[in-house]
């Protein structure tokens, strides 16, 4: 029903003003984005919704129209010359600026959003600045079959056709972390990713979309590789040795025994302290897709990385993983194989 007496809409004007910014699902902000990235830009970040497919252009500027009032994470800005122009991106893209005399946006407890300074210049995409790192593995074949993902991925579709067989750990990538950024460092200020024919084909075994297009490497760059000290050939041939070492030791054995059926939580973690200790017990994490296929395998390492076919000196200083599963329904895991059961 329409308000219509001019006090009571006085009131209510003033009551929507008065509203504290925890209430409201965006605040209006003036400033620029710096891009230091390639990343989409949605229409809605919580649909994942991007008409037109538009992406940033790294070392560009853009003007910005609100920020999100959860962390501060994603920020609107105004794209020129697309479909929609007001599109919304990831914090960790670029480096915000804002209007100067505008302060920064307080969370709840008065202090600046996590990862920024006062006056809104972003402290988790420095490069370098990193106390740990995390190395993400794929189930192949238990991520093409069940975990969702946008657009397509021609190695799924590989896989799918019977054209790909996996039946090892494969490279997700190497995340360097700041305790005091949570899941928000990345996207630091860096060079593009160029990455060699050979490093290219020596890779590609362990990280199968690179069989068929760099779309997956380059959001791994971007995101995480830039943040590191690594050139990208380098990065990219560490995450590879980095895998190949675990692939070969009782964590990727265990789960190869285990291709087909399901796989007792518990009996997994028991392996892992019996052959490999309580250490590396303790620093790793399995994740789920839709409750029960395993889809990833996460090994919390230190910031100076030696790999070593000795699991437990490789993790030696790095931060405990809880919980031991993400997203998973129960203490039973199943592994799929490649191609349809």
């Amino acid at each position: 029903m329409a308000t219509r007496h001019p006090i009571l809409r006085r009131i209510l004007t003033l009551l929507a003003i008065s509203l504290p910014a925890s209430a409201l699902a965006s605040v209006r902000a003036g400033g620029t984005f710096e891009a230091v990235r390639t990343c989409e830009a949605f229409k809605s970040f919580k649909k994942g919704t991007n008409p037109g497919f538009v992406r940033l252009e790294p070392g560009q500027t853009y003007a910005i129209e609100e920020l999100n009032e959860q962390d501060w994470d994603w920020i609107r800005i105004n794209v020129p010359d697309v479909q929609d122009p007001s599109r919304w991106v990831p914090k960790e893209c670029g480096v915000v600026q804002l209007m100067p005399g505008e302060p920064a946006p307080s969370a709840p407890s008065g202090r600046p959003p996590p990862g920024e300074r006062p006056g809104g210049r972003a402290e988790c995409n420095i490069a370098n600045t990193y106390d740990s790192n995390v190395l993400s593995m794929s189930w192949q074949p238990g991520f093409c079959e069940h975990a969702r993902f946008s657009g397509t991925k021609p190695e799924c579709d590989a896989l799918e056709r019977g054209e790909l067989a996996i039946s090892h750990l494969t490279m997700h990538g190497l995340w360097p972390n700041k305790k005091a950024c949570g899941t928000r460092y990345g996207g630091c200020r860096g060079p593009a990713l160029d990455l060699s024919e050979d490093t290219r084909a020596e890779v590609a075994p362990w990280m199968p979309n690179l069989m068929f297009e760099t779309d997956f490497a380059t959001h791994e760059w971007d995101k995480h590789g830039t943040c590191q000290a690594r050139q990208d050939d380098e990065y990219f041939l560490t995450i590879k040795q980095l895998t190949e070492l675990v692939d070969r030791s009782a964590i990727g054995k265990f789960i190869r025994s285990n291709i087909g059926k399901e796989m007792s939580v518990n009996d997994f973690f028991a392996n892992v302290r019996r052959e490999l200790g309580p250490d590396v017990e303790q620093r790793i994490q399995l994740l789920c897709a839709g409750g029960r296929f395993l889809q990833e395998i996460r090994l919390s390492l230190p910031r100076d990385i030696v790999p070593s076919p000795d699991i437990a000196k490789m993790v030696q200083g790095a931060p405990r993983v809880m919980p031991r599963t993400s997203n998973c329904n129960s203490d039973t895991i199943f592994i799929e194989r490649s191609g349809r059961d």
